[in-house]
């Protein structure tokens, strides 16, 4: 149970005053990319950690949660014809959207949709959202759906390095050893 609370908690992927969004809603620069680095989740008293290489494209995404041995934990993979999670020794669980499935598996909804928006430093364009800016321009936190997300550290890409993304008891973190934009 502890592996798929920590790859449902990853699913990472709704509070606070707001305004309306002011980046136009258009596709990422970078629609398709992949990220390898490492992640971990604080809920409550559980503490979990690995390694997570998510491909995102804009039709799918496929998201590998690696223990810190490097075992594979867990498998979630976004379609059109919905969220899969497969864990090893454990039926696969189907959703239309992973916000069911983290609903469903935990009791609760994950921002997962907000995520792969966030992971790049940038609000969902539809939603409205609150931003603090550095003095080069980066986003330092971004509040959208009751989510605070922290901007840690950037790497020389000008892409997120380092972030938090914290909502009432649950924190992920998240560090990016490597982004490839295809």
């Amino acid at each position: 149970m502890r592996h798929l609370l920590a790859a449902l908690l990853l699913m990472l992927a709704a509070g606070c005053a707001s305004v309306p969004p002011s980046v136009p809603a258009v596709a990422l620069p970078h629609a398709s990319w992949t990220l390898q680095g490492r992640i971990g989740v604080q809920a409550g008293e559980q503490s979990l950690s690995g390694n997570i290489r998510w491909q995102h494209r804009a039709e799918a995404d496929e998201v590998l949660l690696i223990s810190p041995l490097g075992q594979g934990v867990a498998r979630i993979v976004r379609n059109a014809e919905g969220v899969t999670l497969e864990a090893p020794n454990r039926s696969p669980r189907r959703a239309p959207d992973a916000e069911s499935l983290t609903r469903e598996a935990l009791g609760y909804a994950l921002p997962v949709a907000g995520l792969a928006w966030w992971v790049q430093a940038r609000p969902d364009p539809g939603r409205s959202f609150e931003a603090t800016h550095d003095g080069a321009g980066r986003i330092v936190q971004l509040k959208q759906d009751g989510w605070v997300i922290d901007y840690l550290q950037y790497a020389a890409d000008a892409r997120p390095r380092k972030l938090v993304v914290a909502r009432e008891g649950l924190e992920i973190r998240l560090v990016a050893d490597n982004w490839q934009a295809e």
